[in-house]
């Protein structure tokens, strides 16, 4: 086992898929996003809306991020993230 190697999204990739399949199956979602630096959030997601022309999702917690601000879900970053 490679421990220098992480799942990542395609170059330009969404995390809309990932975060509809934690939605459908009501997975908690672990979550890394941009809010002034690097924020953690973790909780199942409650509800997938689209605002201004971007897709946001809702924690049970209610906070609420767009989906395009998303570092990482559950373990699989975005190619572009350089933090870990």
């Amino acid at each position: 086992m490679n421990n220098d190697t992480r799942e990542t999204l395609p170059a330009n990739g969404s995390f809309y898929e990932l975060v509809m399949t934690r939605f459908h199956q009501k997975q908690k979602a672990a979550l890394l996003y941009e809010d002034g630096g690097v924020t953690r959030a973790n909780g199942f997601i409650t509800a997938v809306l689209e605002r201004d022309g971007k897709q946001w999702l809702r924690l049970d917690d209610k906070l609420e991020i767009a989906v395009d601000r998303l570092y990482a879900v559950n373990g699989t970053f975005s190619s572009d993230y350089s933090e870990c």
